[in-house]
């Protein structure tokens, strides 16, 4: 897979390129040290989020390309919460970019399939701390409840935002109360406004304390 990517790194103008998993980040790379791992993962959650939109739209989306001010970002879906991401100079060729990346998609997507870039296996809860039935039901009504205010700062992208961050916080960890607050901190980090990100994080307060 790093040779497939080298193959799109050395083309001129391209800071790197890697692949992006929606649970795992940045899972393979070759990437310039000028590239951070927060703005990576940044992009390659937005990246995907946009490939969710137009899959609810029925829309198959076959690839993605922005420019930032400083960055020019080409995306490409390889598989089901996979995406090729590839960061450019702003001013690079990106339609040579996307054509590489274009050639080299099939072989990756091979790649994947061998299992090459196989992700570890998911939290499994122990048997000593499964909670019960009503202990679920109240998560469900908590769950609800931060949904709708994340809606209330951030629009009609909450629900996805929402179900991406849940889907991470049950991964890395068991689904209880106490650890609330995690899932509220992890929602509130996406929220770019300073101060709506506070202000959801204070509606939420009495909630998880509860």
């Amino acid at each position: 897979m790093r040779k497939l990517l080298n193959e799109i790194s050395v083309i001129p103008g391209v800071s790197g390129s890697c692949i992006f998993d929606k649970k795992e980040g940045p899972v393979c790379q070759e990437l310039l040290p000028g590239v951070s791992e927060d703005s990576l993962h940044t992009i390659g959650t937005h990246l995907l989020r946009l490939l969710q939109m137009g899959a609810m739209t029925d829309l198959s989306i076959q690839s993605i390309h922005f420019r930032y001010d400083k960055y020019a970002v080409v995306g490409m879906p390889l598989d089901a919460g996979l995406v090729l991401l590839t960061i450019c100079e702003a001013h690079a060729n990106c339609s040579l970019v996307a054509t590489t990346a274009g050639m080299l998609v099939a072989d990756m997507r091979e790649d994947l399939s061998r299992g090459s870039m196989e992700a570890e296996p998911d939290f499994v809860q122990p048997e000593s701390i499964i909670v019960d039935e009503q202990v679920i039901g109240e998560l469900q009504r908590i769950y609800s409840e931060i949904e709708e205010t994340l809606a209330a700062a951030i629009g009609p992208i909450a629900g996805m935002v929402f179900q991406d961050d849940l889907d991470k916080w049950k991964a890395s960890g068991p689904e209880i109360p106490t650890r609330l607050t995690e899932l509220v901190a992890m929602i509130a980090a996406e929220i770019a406004d300073p101060n709506l990100a506070q202000e959801f994080r204070l509606k939420l307060e009495d909630l998880i304390e509860h």
